[in-house]
């Protein structure tokens, strides 16, 4: 079976409290997604709640943003901006009852829409 594809857009971080950004994929779909600048402290590593240490948290943390966005692959998604938690491995989807998601999350290639690390080593020649 075939993993799915899944990028995730820059975080948006106008209201100063919140990270919001977008995950989507050919045959997976589109979900909004948000996570508190506390969230991102406690479970990211940002060493504040400046925007270069939550940027520099986000962009570091994608493997774990994306393994929370993956628990959310069987869900039903009517357009609401999910919000994130990593410590506890639990959802809310801005809904009066939220669920709570158990297991593991299958394994998916994540893609970023900023620039990609790369390796120094990668182009030197040995000789």
């Amino acid at each position: 079976m075939n993993q799915p594809m899944i990028w995730i857009t820059a975080p948006d971080l106008s209201d100063g409290s919140t990270v919001w950004f977008s995950a989507y994929g050919f045959g997976w779909g589109y979900r909004a997604f948000a996570v508190s600048y506390e969230v991102i402290c406690e479970s990211l590593g940002a060493g504040d709640t400046t925007e270069e240490q939550i940027r520099l948290a986000f962009q570091l943390g994608k493997r774990q943003i994306l393994q929370a966005v993956l628990r959310h692959d069987s869900l039903s998604y009517k357009g609401q901006r999910i919000t994130l938690s990593f410590e506890n491995r639990s959802h809310s989807m801005s809904t009066d009852a939220p669920e709570t998601v158990t297991g593991r999350a299958p394994a998916a290639i994540l893609r970023s829409t900023g620039p990609q690390p790369t390796d120094p080593s990668a182009g030197a020649q040995s000789g």
